[in-house]
Parts: C-alpha cells; sequence; structure tokens
C-alpha cells in the first residue's frame, strides 16, 4: 500500500519537532505541499529544510496560538501560499502538570487557549476554504488518550484534549455533506521534547532522563516506547483516500495504554 498525497495541500501546525514535525515530513514525502507552522517561521525552517533537503515542497508560516489575529493571518498565509487547503493537522499543544486543588487560572486560561481555542479557529477558517473549494478535505487533531483517561495532575490537559474530541465529532456530522472528514488521533506517551521536558520533573537520583522515559513510556500492553513516526503514519493514512470511510473517530495510537490506568504516581 502507497500513500499517494500529491496534488493535496496540507498545513500542519506545531510542526517544530517532534510529532508535528514527523508529519509535516511524511505529508511532504508523500507529494503534498505543505504549510509548516510554528510559534516563529525561525522555529519552523528545521521541518521546512529536512522536507526540501528530500526534494519535498514546504514552507513556513508563523502564529502565537494565544493571539487569534495572528491565527488567521497564519491560516490565510497558508491558504494563499499553497493554493488552495485539502488537509488541516491542528497538532500543536501544550502541557503542563498541575493538581487540580492547586490549579491556576492562568494556567488553565493558556492550556485551552493552545488546546482548544485555537483549533476551533484554525478550523473554523479552514473549513471554510475547503466548503467554498468543493473538493472536500481532511481535518485531523493530535489529541490524548488522557481524553478518555484520567491521569494525575492532568485536569487541565485532560479537559482540553475531551473537548477537542467533541469539537471533532461535532465538527464531522455538520461537515460530511462536503465529502470533509473530522478525526483526532490520540497518542499516548511519544517520545518528544515536550514530553522529555515534562520527565524531567519526574527524576529521581541515581536515574537518567533516558532511562526513565524508556522504562516509564514502554508501560503499556505491547512494551514499546511510541515515536514521532507511529502518530505520523495515522496521520497520513486518515488524510490519505485510504481514510475516505473514517469521520468522526477518535483512534488511539498509544500501544494500548488507554485499556490500562494511569493510578497513582
Amino acid at each position: 500500500m502507497q500513500i499517494d498525497l500529491s496534488s493535496k495541500h496540507a498545513l500542519v501546525t506545531g510542526a517544530a519537532s517532534g510529532i508535528g514535525a514527523r508529519i509535516a515530513e511524511l505529508y511532504a514525502e508523500c507529494g503534498a505541499h505543505v504549510a509548516v507552522h510554528a510559534r516563529t517561521r525561525a522555529k519552523a525552517e528545521s521541518t521546512v529544510e529536512a522536507i526540501k533537503a528530500t526534494g519535498g515542497k514546504a514552507f513556513s508560516v508563523e502564529a502565537d496560538l494565544m493571539d487569534s489575529e495572528a491565527i488567521e493571518e497564519m491560516c490565510q498565509a497558508a491558504i494563499s501560499g499553497l493554493g488552495g487547503i485539502d488537509i488541516v493537522m491542528n497538532n500543536a499543544g501544550t502541557y503542563t502538570p498541575q493538581a487540580v486543588v492547586e490549579s491556576d487560572a492562568e494556567l488553565w486560561r493558556k492550556t485551552m487557549a493552545i488546546n482548544l481555542e485555537a483549533p476551533r479557529l484554525i478550523t473554523q477558517i479552514t473549513t471554510n476554504a475547503m466548503i467554498e473549494q468543493g473538493t472536500g478535505g481532511r481535518q485531523l487533531y493530535t489529541s490524548s488518550v488522557s481524553a478518555i483517561m484520567a491521569e494525575v495532575n492532568g485536569s487541565a490537559y485532560c479537559a482540553s484534549k475531551a473537548g477537542l474530541n467533541s469539537l471533532a465529532r461535532c465538527l464531522a456530522v455538520e461537515v460530511g455533506k462536503h465529502g470533509i472528514t473530522v478525526n483526532t488521533i490520540n497518542p499516548g506517551w511519544v517520545d518528544t521534547p515536550m514530553a522529555r521536558k515534562a520527565f524531567e520533573d519526574m527524576l529521581e537520583e541515581g536515574m537518567s532522563l533516558d532511562q526513565l522515559i524508556e522504562e516509564s513510556m514502554s508501560a503499556n500492553t505491547l512494551g514499546l516506547v511510541i515515536k514521532p513516526k507511529d502518530i505520523a503514519a495515522m496521520a497520513a493514512f486518515l488524510a490519505s483516500d485510504y481514510g475516505r470511510c473514517i469521520t468522526g473517530q477518535d483512534i488511539n495510537v498509544c500501544a494500548g495504554i488507554s485499556l490500562l490506568s494511569f493510578g497513582d504516581e
């Protein structure tokens, strides 16, 4: 099976590193022209350069996802630069652990702004563009198994991702008639820079970061550490014609951790 995204125009948010970078690279490998988003163009350029180095087509767009005007400008720049829009991968997100009883209002607002409100606005702008094109499309989201599981110190993150999954399901029933599919991918712990930063706070004396990540991230039914490429593979499948009959779904790519309990740390 070969995934063909040639002639497709894709926007990937949060694509400077980790999951977003690998999705953008794989989309380009499959033939898509990709708009690579990061908070600043400078941060996006490493992904753009990696894509161009292998013969792919890409350019950078920038926006602070807590700034609605910047988001609108970014979306318009992406659509204009691409010459249309067929695939939107809302991947950008933020995670800061904090207990409910100690929760900070500003942290809650920031988490909701980046993980839920920004995707809503990006979705609104790009979906209208897809409808106007009249050629269908794909709206995709990097969510998390945290959307469906309880997590110690994860209330803001879990709530934002649960909201994202709900938004996607509602959108799916609204835009199916336009040939637009809508799905979320729920990763478990993935070995990314953001995850590594979170694990740094959990380090105990005598343990290396790599050792902690290996032991913690492989605590799933398959005993595997999930890599960005594993999430990118699902994102490419759903973006392609192979995913044309899949919509309104929350797809767990979590090595089976959704079958377990996070429990107490």
